[in-house]
């Protein structure tokens, strides 16, 4: 007997509407009820209505596709089984299909009556059979994911070998106990909220991060779902998390190699600014090194260089910091910092024919972000704007606070109502076609010749945005510019940390100070500065002379300052045998490279890193914290 079934079809195209509607009426083992809707938003809107026991949707939707409207109904918990169509095949778009949850994937044109019956056949009779695998709770010990049961209360009720192998605790050992003494290294908070929420809304989704008991620390995107008994009662909790530690790696991994594309494209502009800045310094040496010049003259020959040499120290930490960033950690955060930072680092690499403008509202609200990946979104947009100005012209930066209102999140995919920080990057370049303004976001599109671009700028951009809990609005008009709006969800009542306050400069009284570094220009340059601030300086050239002038002047010795980059021994190695023999000495670590030595030095022993090249305010700040945090 033929089952009666209701099926949604999301076409665009009012032919290709009519030849499934004929194909399925060939139907001989089901019988079905096509509902049509020809847009996105219409399909969006009729699956949130009722229920339907199939979805066919088409790949290309106008400005949307099949994949957005996917992975928004399963955001939204639809289960229901959804087979793409599409006029063409392509085997990234298949993957892509089936990673999104797609249950089948079909070719126009070359589908017949037998095989869509056959799909949406198979597809219903899967989709049922999950269901009473869920309803019974059945769960598989042989699952590669991490599947956990839980009662109403929060205890374990089941615990597979997945979850044994992660954690290291045997099924016998947490059967009955509470979650969070189950999944005892993540945030105890977070679950308990998970559990409210997955027995008041019936489903829970979000990221565990669990650290084990070595201290490495798991990423499991975890999925909580109620289960009701036959008479729609809710019995438990069915927990399945997936580890997907080494994706979200390799995730950051691209995006790095994302980030230093961006400062490829920026080289040329940095090396001219250097070059420039190299020109007051060699003739400011040139000058005071004739003894004929005035006092006047040395001052401002004096302030020459150290302006140029801090502007160029400068520029190349934040080249450094955005090349190095490091992903992931979410923080409240300040926008305008970020922006007057990119905006720093545009005009001092941009063409001089770029006029860079920022408009930032005076009390923006915080957001939690990652700065390093806002960083790359700004910069990401700023790149394709100077490319779409070849001749010059103004590129704007602004910041904005906005309440996006119901009205306009129905309008808008990923907009949710609420607060927002609003993002503009705009310019006035040669501005986007119409035809194309739709896949801008797509990965490896691009309208640059071979060797100029990825394509994959803008993709990563739309990904970061997302990530955060954001959307982006494109407007262009060809000739007359584009303006890129990055809307981020707002917390109003929330403060970011304050920007740090300048120190003064602090002077010593004496004390002796041990310098290590294998540079013979630093170590005298710090040298002279460290004995004008009043300090009694004492000098190696690397670790083992160190020792030496450690063992000889161990009484009047109050401090040491070594660099991390040196022959024979390094410096991790003289803090570790320093921090072994005089426990209580204070000791700053200084490198010009940056990837993650500040911490190893501070796990080696010392109090404080210095990161070159440093002023001798820098200097007078460092020392005097170490010296006093030793005297308390």
């Amino acid at each position: 007997m033929a089952t009666p079934l209701d099926i949604l079809l999301v076409e665009d195209d009012e032919d290709d509407y009519h030849i499934v509607r004929r194909l399925l009426s060939r139907a001989t083992t089901i019988q079905c009820t096509l509902h049509w809707r020809s847009s996105y938003e219409e399909g969006l809107a009729a699956l949130r209505e009722r229920p339907f026991d199939v979805c066919l949707i088409d790949y290309r939707l106008g400005a949307h596709d099949g994949l957005a409207l996917l992975r928004t109904i399963r955001c939204e918990g639809l289960t229901l089984p959804v087979i793409l169509l599409t006029g063409q095949g392509d085997l990234q778009v298949d993957l892509e299909a089936m990673a999104a949850g797609a249950w089948d994937y079909l070719i126009k044109g070359q589908i017949d009556a037998q095989q869509l019956e056959r799909s949406i056949r198979y597809a219903v009779e899967r989709h049922r059979a999950e269901e009473r695998i869920r309803e019974q709770a059945a769960l598989l010990d042989a699952a590669r994911d991490v599947i956990v049961a839980v009662d109403l209360e929060g205890r374990v009720v089941y615990w597979n070998r997945s979850a044994e192998q992660l954690t290291g605790k045997a099924a016998e050992e947490v059967r009955g106990r509470p979650i969070p003494h189950a999944l005892e290294g993540v945030d105890a908070a977070l679950l308990q909220e998970a559990l409210h929420q997955v027995k008041t809304e019936a489903s829970w989704n979000g990221e565990l991060h669990l650290r084990l008991r070595d201290g490495e620390v798991r990423i499991l995107e975890s999925r909580w779902t109620l289960v009701k008994d036959a008479y729609d009662r809710p019995r438990s909790v069915l927990i399945i998390s997936t580890d997907v530690t080494e994706r979200r790696q390799l995730e950051q991994q691209f995006l790095r190699a994302q980030r230093m594309e961006s400062i490829g494209r920026l080289v040329s502009g940095m090396a001219h600014d250097l070059n420039n800045l190299f020109v007051p310094i060699l003739l400011g040496v040139r000058m005071l090194s004739q003894d004929t010049l005035d006092p006047e003259k040395q001052k401002r020959a004096l302030g020459m260089i150290q302006r140029s040499a801090e502007r160029g120290a400068e520029l190349v930490r934040q080249v450094l910091a955005f090349a190095r960033g490091v992903e992931g950690e979410r923080v409240l955060l300040d926008v305008r910092p970020i922006i007057q930072e990119v905006a720093h680092l545009l005009r001092e690499t941009f063409p001089r024919t770029i006029h860079i403008e920022t408009r930032l509202d005076d009390a923006l609200w915080a957001v939690q972000g990652d700065a390093t990946q806002l960083q790359q979104v700004l910069m990401n947009l700023c790149v394709n704007a100077r490319d779409a100005m070849p001749e010059g012209g103004r590129l704007l930066l602004a910041a904005e606070n906005v309440q996006v209102d119901a009205h306009y999140a129905r309008r808008v995919l990923e907009a949710r109502p609420g607060p927002y920080v609003c993002l503009t990057v705009s310019d006035t370049g040669v501005g986007i076609p119409h035809d194309i303004l739709d896949k801008i976001f797509e990965p490896f599109f691009t309208t640059k010749p071979v060797g100029k671009g990825s394509g994959l700028g803008l993709s990563t951009v739309y990904s970061i945005v997302r990530s955060h809990g954001g959307f982006i609005n494109v407007y262009s008009e060809p000739g007359r510019g584009a303006t890129f709006r990055v809307y981020l969800p707002a917390m109003p009542e929330t403060q970011a940390a304050p920007s740090e306050i300048a120190v003064p400069v602090f002077r010593g009284a004496g004390e002796g100070i041990l310098l290590v570094d294998d540079e013979p220009f630093v170590l005298e340059a710090a040298r002279e500065a460290l004995e004008q601030l009043g300090y009694r300086v004492y000098t190696a050239a690397q670790g083992q002379d160190a020792l030496q002038q450690l063992e000889a002047h161990a009484s009047e010795i109050r401090a040491v300052i070594t660099d991390l980059v040196m022959p024979e021994m390094d410096g991790l190695t003289l803090i570790r045998t320093i921090r072994a023999r005089w426990p209580k000495l204070p000791i700053v670590a200084s490198s010009g490279l940056h990837g993650g030595r500040a911490e190893a030095a501070r796990q080696a022993g010392a109090q404080a890193f210095l990161h070159k090249p440093y002023t001798a305010e820098k200097l007078a700040a460092v020392l005097h914290q170490v010296l006093h945090e030793g005297a308390s």
